[in-house]
């Protein structure tokens, strides 16, 4: 029994959950694309991938760039400062610039999407380093030429050229602002005005080049799925199917594969028409991926046909969740009509990766196995386990 305080937290937990998705609304946004745009956890590897390879061109063109131009800038230092102190911010440019090019041949050296946010960070933390290096060495800001003092700017200008999720975001630019924040605090001399005045440019710069990556991530989220995910059943496509299973190979991982083809689904979409039919497609495609991990791939092959790569997981696992999931089809009502429901039955193949094979021979072996299913009377699974 539900009593009038649980009824009226209900309520209010509802009400919040509306406000919350109108205001989404308002924004062009839906929850589940606010939660990727906040942090890269629900994002697939594929995804990953991609965007790590996306950001790594951009950020190694951009390592090149300034490794080359700062110590050209060199020449305004000695044009501009006593000798001593030019060449002082000389060896911080040098230092700077070895670094970058550092950066950028590790850049093209490294393949994991982990090591490139670390590379990310670093890359934008040097030249606020650079920034605290040369600040150092001016007496007060009054004498601190524009082009140095805009520097953090310019730093947070550059960060919006990648598309890099809220969390990733905010935790470069707390970075960035550690040493702009040191540098305030060496020259503070009670001019509260000047203090707000350069802490709220940076917040402003800060915002704008926040929204530039979150307007870029989710362009690239969107042209993603539109070129990667099914419509009808959400679930990735071959192509995406293919290039994860090259790199599962290549990381030499074991893992199994599962086929499943729905049962006499021409007889559905003739019976009962294709909307019908493609709300079966949907159902199974559902219950597909709710019985598996997130580290699990689940693809539509083709027509009504369903593969599920599992890494790390040998034969007898993958036949074990096959049987699962074949009940779970079996036992699932879907509502073809308003007034009538019906459960589609399977015929699956299972198998295992063998170390050295071709994507193409597993291809076909597990349809083979598929095939044996079909022959055998439908509604079962065929391994090829030992």
């Amino acid at each position: 029994m539900v009593n009038s305080t649980d009824s009226i937290n209900i309520n209010n937990g509802n009400k919040r959950k509306w406000q919350l998705n109108t205001f989404l609304k308002l924004l062009g946004l839906e929850q589940n694309i606010l939660l990727d745009l906040l942090s890269s956890n629900n994002h697939s590897n594929d995804f990953t991938q991609k965007r790590s390879i996306y950001i790594r061109k951009r950020l190694w063109v951009m390592c090149i760039f300034f490794a080359i131009s700062v110590p050209f800038f060199s020449i305004y230092d000695f044009y501009a400062f006593e000798y001593a102190q030019a060449t002082t911010i000389l060896i911080s440019r040098l230092v700077l610039s070895a670094s970058l090019l550092a950066m950028a041949y590790f850049i093209k050296k490294c393949c994991s999407a982990l090591l490139i946010k670390k590379v990310v960070a670093l890359s934008f933390f040097l030249p606020s380093l650079f920034y605290l290096a040369s600040m150092m060495t001016f007496d007060s800001l009054n004498d601190v030429p524009f082009i140095f003092s805009m520097l953090p700017f310019l730093i947070l200008a550059m960060v919006g050229l990648f598309p890099l999720t809220i969390r990733g975001s905010l935790i470069l630019m707390a970075f960035i602002f550690c040493p702009f924040a040191i540098v305030q605090s060496l020259f503070y001399q009670g001019d509260v005005w000047s203090l707000f005045n350069n802490t709220w440019l940076f917040v402003l710069f800060a915002g704008i080049s926040l929204w530039l990556q979150i307007a870029q991530l989710s362009m690239l989220m969107h042209l993603y799925r539109e070129s990667t995910v099914d419509p009808l059943t959400k679930l990735i496509n071959r192509r995406v199917l293919l290039r994860s299973i090259e790199h599962l190979k290549s990381e030499a991982n074991k893992f199994s594969v599962i086929m499943f083809d729905l049962d006499r689904f021409k007889r559905i979409n003739d019976t009962f028409g294709h909307i019908a039919g493609d709300k079966v497609l949907k159902e199974a495609a559902s219950v597909l991926s709710n019985s598996v991990r997130s580290t699990d791939i689940v693809s539509r092959y083709g027509g009504e046909e369903f593969l599920i790569v599992l890494p790390h997981k040998s034969n007898a696992q993958a036949l074990k969740l096959a049987n699962e999931i074949a009940t779970r089809l079996r036992e699932t009502p879907i509502a073809v009509s308003k007034a009538q429901s019906l459960c589609v039955t399977s015929s699956i193949g299972v198998t295992e990766y063998r170390s050295g094979e071709t994507t193409e021979n597993i291809f076909k072996r597990v349809d083979e196995l598929l095939y044996d299913a079909k022959e055998q009377g439908r509604d079962r699974v065929i391994s090829d386990a030992a």
